[in-house]
């Protein structure tokens, strides 16, 4: 009766990157999406505005780390590099000492990058919790 449907896997939620003065944060959406990816690769393009993040081979080239563990997806993966932390926060011209910032991605049609548009995040104020849209 469904020859020629392919399913659909349905997520709760968006899939989203948080970039905070702690680091970056990548929801569980965004780890299932990669398929629990090993391994990835952070790319900038920054005429753009956007970051991209790619699951590849634990060997490759400027792999990092991604996915470790099923019982800690609930808070989906943590990154701690001070250095992409700051390239962002840099061409955004973002305050991570007063503000956090949300950011949406979407699978690209590879199905290994989710790719986030800068342009378009969530402000979180860290006094008064306020969400400003930009």
């Amino acid at each position: 009766m469904l020859e020629g449907f392919v399913e659909i896997p349905i997520l709760q939620g968006s899939s989203f990157l948080s970039v905070t003065d702690n680091g970056l944060n990548f929801n569980k959406n965004v780890v299932k999406h990669m398929r629990r990816a090993e391994s990835i690769k952070i790319f900038c393009n920054s005429s753009k505005k956007q970051l991209a993040i790619q699951k590849c081979d634990k060997n490759a080239e400027n792999s990092i780390p991604f996915y470790r563990d099923e019982k800690n997806l609930t808070n989906g993966v943590r990154f701690n590099n001070r250095e992409v932390q700051q390239m962002i926060a840099t061409l955004m011209d973002w305050n991570l000492s007063e503000y956090n910032y949300r950011a949406d991605g979407f699978l690209a049609d590879d199905g290994e990058t989710m790719i986030f548009n800068l342009n378009c995040v969530r402000k979180f104020s860290k006094k008064n919790k306020t969400v400003t849209n930009t």
